[in-house]
């Protein structure tokens, strides 16, 4: 029987004029989030590889040298992700440049694109359709499931045969996901036609395994706002009352409640001053110097001539290492204060299905402020990676002192480490890693697990809801 009730939910759907006008709209919205993406990707494609070209050629010029590749200040540019399509994350908003040597790195910076002109169109990505548009319709779809019917007579008579209520239900619960689905299906795959047949943008395998399990998460987010649908809708009279508590519900956990959670996070969160850092900074620097003599006899004196015997090389490198590890200390307690406000404000509108399946979208994307605490930390391996071939390389040479420490000046006129050439095939070059599938779940699971929760819930209160109405 449940087949039945399916077939004929979908055919009242399809013939409804509320079908016609919702597959116009979505079809529309993707194809336009298609075409604006294609036009941001290619900008941003260029601009990426000019400054990792640039980048390139300045380390290649570097490694003419050995010592000067670590001291060599390499800016990496965030590349940019096909699957931003999908859930661009705010990706405009976020960090775009790092800059750093093999001692430091900076604050990550936000650096104006190429074209400036394009920043002023909003992307229309997946993730904004579905969580804003498609949800709203899901509940279009529902309003007058139950209520509707009472009015129109016929749920008392479907009811009248030994049909079980939970046959009844879901059976409009899965008629309205088929037919939610048929807009949602042709718009994402009309946005994807536009992409391939551009050739802007090249999709892997694992891309595509990404953008099935977005379009799985959608349908999981849709499901809840049809539970809700379905259950208000069993709750009321009339659909007009329906349709009023539904906006209202709607407007509150999509609009009002992702948007308070940046100003609940500002208001109650003291934002990290850059001037504090560079005061901190300061005092790290005055504490270190006022107190060299710890690090070794004469640390705090230095010539260029190794042969002054004022020098101590090793106390001088002990110094200097001491205050760029304090200052990178204090750099990365000023960043992780910027996470935690930014995680914050999130974590504040945890209880708003949108919120969790656009972070969990961001996540399965490989997009938003996961991307770039990931991009870091990749860096930070780089880093490590590069300082490890600069020692290894300065080992062969007999004539280097082998300390390297964070003072270009003196690295070199000691030859504190060496000066000689090294082979530009041989240095380590920065290259971002896409995480795997399971990597991006593990980061989302506990928002996935929310959506299944949301929709128990909801399945639950429907379910009841439904076998309490009264159909006379």
């Amino acid at each position: 029987m449940i087949r039945q009730i399916i077939h004929k939910e979908i055919l009242e759907n399809l013939l409804s004029f509320r079908f016609m006008l919702s597959l116009v709209l979505i079809i529309l919205l993707f194809a336009v989030g298609g075409f604006v993406f294609v036009g941001g990707y290619k900008q941003q494609s260029s601009d990426y590889w000019e400054k990792t070209n640039e980048n390139l050629a300045g380390l290649s010029t570097q490694s003419r040298q050995l010592y000067k590749l670590a001291f060599y200040r390499q800016s990496i540019w965030r590349k940019p992700k096909p699957l931003a399509l999908c859930a661009e994350g705010f990706e405009k908003s976020l960090p775009n440049s790092f800059t750093f040597d093999v001692f430091s790195s900076d604050l990550p910076e936000i650096k104006g694109q190429g074209n400036f002109t394009l920043s002023r169109f909003s992307s229309i990505d997946w993730a904004f359709v579905i969580s804003m548009i498609l949800s709203f319709l899901a509940l279009v779809f529902t309003y007058d499931s139950v209520s509707g019917e009472k009015e129109d007579g016929t749920l008392r008579q479907m009811l009248a045969n030994t049909i079980p209520r939970y046959e009844v239900l879901l059976g409009k619960y899965f008629g309205v996901v088929l037919t939610i689905g048929i807009p949602l299906f042709i718009g994402m795959l009309v946005s994807l036609i536009i992409v391939v047949a551009s050739n802007v943008a090249v999709l892997s395998g694992l891309d595509w395994l990404k953008i099935l399990t977005i379009s799985l998460l959608s349908f999981l987010y849709l499901s809840i706002f049809i539970f809700l649908g379905i259950f208000v809708s069993g709750r009321t009279a009339h659909p007009a009352n329906s349709m009023v508590m539904l906006l209202l519900i709607w407007v509150v956990i999509v609009v009002l409640v992702p948007s308070f959670g940046r100003i609940i996070s500002e208001v109650s969160g003291k934002a990290p001053n850059p001037a504090e850092l560079e005061r901190k900074l300061g005092e790290i620097s005055t504490e270190i110097w006022s107190n060299s003599e710890k690090y070794g006899e004469r640390a705090g004196n230095a010539s260029g001539d190794l042969r002054w015997p004022g020098n101590n090389p090793p106390a001088r490198a002990r110094l200097k290492t001491a205050e760029t590890n304090a200052k990178n200390q204090a750099r990365e307690d000023h960043h992780n204060k910027m996470l935690a406000q930014a995680f914050a404000g999130r974590n504040l509108t945890c209880f708003s299905p949108t919120v969790i399946y656009q972070r969990a979208a961001e996540a399965v994307a490989g997009t938003g402020i996961s991307r770039c605490v990931n991009l870091r930390e990749q860096i930070k391996e780089y880093q490590a990676d590069l300082k490890e071939f600069i020692r290894s390389r300065d080992a062969e040479d007999q004539l280097s002192l082998h300390l390297l420490f964070p003072e270009g000046g003196l690295v070199g006129a000691w030859r504190a480490v060496s000066r000689d050439p090294v082979d530009f095939a041989t240095v380590p070059k920065f290259q971002e890693r896409d995480l795997a599938l399971g990597q991006s779940l593990k980061l989302a699971v506990w928002d996935i697990g929310l959506l299944v929760l949301f929709n128990l819930v909801f399945f639950a209160g429907a379910f009841v809801s439904f076998l309490r109405y009264d159909v006379r």
